[in-house]
């Protein structure tokens, strides 16, 4: 019984070992000059397609400005619908340009798209774009090629089905409890893998059969009649000017909202000021008031007298008897000092 377990498992072992060696050999013949799959990629280099192979994964970036958002929302998606396009992801926002301030400053929205579009109908879809009413700002087109990575993963695919088939025979011929959860644990594993790397073959196949587009639209308040580089001093003046102008003239329209808005505040406050200035009147005319105020002119006017009455009293002082012998050595030294005087 050990004997024949241990066969079991030697023959387990090479079969492994024979896939692992299958799956590289069958990747370096993938990739090797002279495969099928080079053949293809040279067919198509024949015909000037720069290499690019048959399964390539396309990107756009639009970004677009427009006066009329409603109506340019509704074109982007009468265009989605005719290419039988669909919405993957949606943002729409709100911003103030710069120049407005406070709640009541004009909103303007702007939307994000991620749109799935085919790739056969990328062209139709695009150019339809261009004939909305919004201004282009940037484009931006991107591919990456997966050919290479495609077949490996169908490659290693094929080996996996292989050693599928290989493990289910053996399963079939176990006949130990041991040898049938030894053979499991392999195939499920094998399964796992083989479902893995088709699912990533199932996620490039949806990639290329559509194209992401991510699409931006910003609702503008004025939008330039020239852009993009070599424009004439004149012409950058001109629209630095125009723009200036239509800034100023919205700050002063959100100005003038402004104020209407804070018109109720400004009033009360008015009020209020007016009500402490009659206030304050009538208290100053109050015979409380006047009599607090004859108060305190008494003790000014005593306070005043205490303070010249103490000078008073020190200058009338008599000077101590020793500082009045002092001073009259002082007086007798100046005549004996100055004897002429």
């Amino acid at each position: 019984m050990k004997k024949s377990y241990k066969l079991l498992m030697i023959f387990i072992a090479f079969i492994l070992v024979a896939c692992s060696e299958q799956d590289t050999s069958s990747t370096e013949d993938a990739a090797a000059p002279g495969a099928g799959g080079t053949s293809q990629e040279n067919s198509v280099e024949d015909s000037g397609s720069n290499l690019i192979g048959e399964k390539v994964i396309k990107t756009v970036t639009l970004n677009y400005e427009t006066l009329e958002y409603s109506d340019t929302i509704s074109h982007i998606l009468n265009a989605v619908n005719q290419n039988n396009a669909y919405i993957e992801y949606s943002y729409e926002s709100s911003y103030s340009p710069s120049g407005s301030f406070g709640p009541d400053a004009r909103e303007y929205k702007r939307v994000d798209y991620t749109l799935r579009v085919p790739t056969e109908s990328l062209n139709t879809f695009l150019s339809e774009l261009e004939g909305m009413e919004a201004v282009k700002v940037s484009e931006q087109i991107g591919s990456e090629d997966v050919t290479q990575t495609y077949r490996d993963t169908e490659a290693r695919i094929e080996v996996l089905n292989q050693k599928e088939a290989r493990l289910t025979e053996l399963l079939n011929e176990a006949t130990t409890i041991e040898q049938i959860l030894l053979i499991e644990d392999n195939l499920s594993e094998t399964i796992a893998e083989r479902e893995t790397l088709q699912s990533q073959l199932e996620s490039i196949d949806d990639l290329v059969a559509y194209t992401e587009v991510y699409l931006t639209v910003s609702e503008r308040q004025r939008i330039s009649d020239t852009r993009g580089d070599g424009i004439p001093f004149w012409e950058r003046l001109k629209e630095a000017v125009l723009d200036s102008i239509f800034v100023f003239y919205y700050w002063l329209q959100d100005a003038v909202i402004w104020l209407v808005y804070a018109l109720p505040f400004i009033l009360i406050i008015g009020i209020l000021f007016l009500l402490y200035l009659g206030i304050s009147r009538w208290y100053h005319n109050t015979t409380y008031f006047k009599k607090r105020n004859e108060k305190k002119e008494e003790l000014r006017k005593r306070q005043k007298e205490r303070i010249e009455h103490r000078k008073a009293s020190v200058r009338q002082r008599p000077l101590p008897k020793k500082k009045a012998e002092e001073k009259e050595q002082q007086i007798k030294n100046d005549k004996d000092n100055n004897p002429s005087s």
